[in-house]
C-alpha cells in the first residue's frame, strides 16, 4: 500500500529487499564463496581482497564488478548443489530398487 504525504510517495515495504548476504547464507556454512569470487576476479586481471569481497557481501560496499561475479558463482554453487540433490535422490531410488528385487 502506498501513502502520500506532503507530494511525496511512501512505498509499504512489508517485503524485505533480498541481500547478498541472504544468499552467502544460503550457500551454506564454510563455502568459499568469497574466497572463490576472489580467484576469479585475479582471473580477469582484477585484484580485489577479501576483505572488500565481505564487504560486499554485508552491504558495507558496493562494487558492480564484485557483486556480478560473486552472483554468477552463486548461480553455479546453487545448481551444483541442485544436480547433486538429483544424482543423490536417483542413485538411493536406484538403489531401493535393486533391494526390492532381490
Amino acid at each position: 500500500m502506498e501513502q502520500i504525504t506532503n507530494n511525496w510517495q511512501i512505498k509499504d515495504n512489508s517485503e524485505p529487499t533480498p541481500t547478498l548476504f541472504q544468499l552467502y547464507k544460503k550457500l551454506g556454512e564454510r563455502n568459499r564463496a568469497a574466497k572463490t569470487v576472489v580467484e576469479r576476479m585475479a582471473e580477469k586481471g582484477t585484484v580485489v581482497a577479501l576483505n572488500t569481497v565481505y564487504n560486499v557481501i554485508y552491504g558495507r560496499s558496493s562494487r558492480a564488478d564484485i557483486t556480478e561475479e560473486f552472483l554468477n558463482m552463486a548461480t553455479e554453487m546453487l545448481a551444483h548443489t541442485k544436480d547433486l540433490q538429483a544424482r543423490t535422490a536417483a542413485l538411493l531410488t536406484s538403489i531401493a530398487d535393486e533391494a526390492g528385487e532381490r
